[in-house]
């Protein structure tokens, strides 16, 4: 798969946050696709999610690029979660608004390190696993 997602969690008890539980949902629901040909095709998009815990959390705020792996065509991009995250009724939406700059902000760097990405069939990926909204029959 070319669009990956983990998340580190410093306290075990962040494996029944809101959050956690969203971020494993995401997590299957692209693993779902894997058969598409854009999961195929490289370079890779690793975006990681950094939750916080009373011992340890994140130096940046938002999204920051991390590294970049020339051999493997990896691009590993970290979300620093904030702590109101962790048990939000919104962790899923916000789950899947942060792989959309994530693969926004892969498209800037491939596209200034002139590598081929193709962020079109990333962003359709994440708009297949979205949640799509119900509206109210009058």
């Amino acid at each position: 798969m070319t669009l990956h997602i983990s998340s580190m969690i410093p306290d075990r008890a962040l494996d029944e946050s809101a959050l956690f539980k969203a971020i494993t949902k995401v997590a299957i629901d692209l693993a779902g696709l894997a058969a598409q040909p854009i999961q195929k095709k490289l370079p890779i998009l690793n975006v990681v999610f950094m939750l916080p815990s009373r011992q340890e959390k994140a130096d940046f705020e938002g999204l920051r690029l991390h590294s970049f792996d020339n051999s493997g065509q990896t691009l590993r991009i970290e979300a620093a979660v904030p702590e109101k995250m962790l048990m939000s009724s919104h962790a899923e939406r916000y789950v899947l608004a942060i792989l959309a700059d994530a693969v926004d902000a892969a498209g800037e760097f491939f596209n200034e390190q002139r590598i081929l990405f193709d962020a079109a069939a990333h962003f359709a990926l994440v708009d297949v696993i979205s949640p799509k909204q119900q509206q109210a029959i009058h």
